[in-house]
């Protein structure tokens, strides 16, 4: 195995600079989760790393070897595609054994290795079936296994579960996050879903216009996120972010001209000072309480035991989504005293760059 360096790495299609001096480092065995929104460059920045894509400027290095210049073969990587890429007419084990074929390795070394790799995944009965008679799980784990077997130093995994279902993408989660702790092998793996981000990661690399926006675990950035676009891409109902204005010390005035109090900071921010205030939809209390704000409850998202209710303040306010265990004793129409709590209030400038300074946690 091996760490992996990616370092001021560029990209252009033409005039289009897709990948701007990406910047990354994978330590030996961790688990690293690209995420962004399409066409911010996450796909591209694995190519390149596979050697798929030639990088217009930067260093790719796997341990200390600078493969900048390798052809893919020859970098100790093995990539899993989101479409499989499966050969129709071999079967499960001609495909698995397929690079070993190709690497001349020895007949027997092949078969114990298909073999190893079809214990883990728990394909060891389908070796003698081809792609047409599994389900898209068992492909999946054919072109795991495939990656398996080249025993490489690197995995790299480009939206492999975006093609399944909910429930089995649920399981196939669970799935990577056993074989990593099997195998321990360096993983590179790129998703546009934040629920497989935050759940496999060991840390996550926020991109957005082929820059790195933030690189944490998943509990810093959702708890402490740098930014505005990577406080509302990570969380499901997405953070509420409202403009304010500070009207005192510890306080703040709503668009609508309500008062609300701020975290206490090291250094107050002066009165006038616009910034936008955010808040996830969980840290919402409902509830009668000095400073509660009422708000109408104009829809009920109801999810079993969680309901989302989406929330509208007097004309000119911002509308909140709030997230709660559901007791059904709340109905769309219903007006309702609204807490924001200060110590789980973000801060944000005009730019949209969180503040922390003495932000209580």
């Amino acid at each position: 195995m091996a760490g992996l360096s990616i370092q001021a790495a560029r990209k252009s299609f033409g005039d289009t600079e897709v990948l701007k001096g990406v910047s990354i480092d994978v330590a030996d065995g961790e688990f690293t989760v690209i995420v962004g929104p399409s066409g911010c460059g996450k796909s591209t920045l694995l190519r390149a790393v596979a050697g798929l894509e030639e990088l217009t400027g930067g260093r790719i290095l796997i341990g200390e070897r600078d493969v900048t210049a390798f052809a893919p073969s020859a970098r100790g990587i093995a990539m899993v595609f989101q479409s499989y890429a499966l050969y129709p007419h071999l079967t499960v084990f001609e495909n698995m054994a397929f690079g070993l074929r190709i690497a001349k390795a020895d007949k027997d070394e092949i078969a114990r290795q298909v073999k190893r790799a079809a214990d883990i995944l728990n394909i060891d009965g389908l070796l003698d079936r081809k792609p047409a008679a599994l389900s898209g799980g068992q492909r999946q784990r054919v072109a795991i296994g495939r990656a398996i077997v080249r025993q490489p130093q690197i995995f790299l995994f480009d939206e492999p579960l975006s093609n399944l279902d909910a429930d089995l993408r649920v399981r196939m989660r669970y799935e990577f996050a056993a074989l990593h702790r099997t195998l321990g092998t360096t993983t590179l793996y790129v998703t546009h879903d934040q629920v497989e981000a935050m759940t496999l990661a060991d840390r996550i690399i926020v991109l957005r216009d082929g820059q790195v926006e933030q690189v944490g675990t998943p509990r810093d950035l959702y708890a402490r996120p740098a930014n505005i676009f990577v406080a509302q891409f990570l969380g499901t109902p997405r953070m509420n972010v409202v403009p304010v204005t500070v009207s005192g010390a510890t306080q703040a005035a709503l668009a609508d001209g309500r008062v609300i109090a701020l975290p206490a900071r090291a250094a107050p921010l002066a009165p006038g000072t616009r910034l936008s205030v955010g808040v996830r939809p969980e840290d919402i209390a409902i509830g009668a309480a000095p400073g509660a704000l009422p708000h109408r409850i104009i829809f009920i998202e109801r999810l079993g035991g969680l309901a989302t209710l989406h929330l509208q303040g007097p004309e000119g306010s911002e509308p909140l989504a709030c997230q709660l265990r559901d007791d059904g004793s709340l109905v769309e129409g219903d007006v309702v005293p609204v807490q924001l709590p200060p110590d789980r209030l973000h801060i944000f400038d005009t730019d949209g760059r969180a503040l922390y300074g003495e932000a209580r946690e």
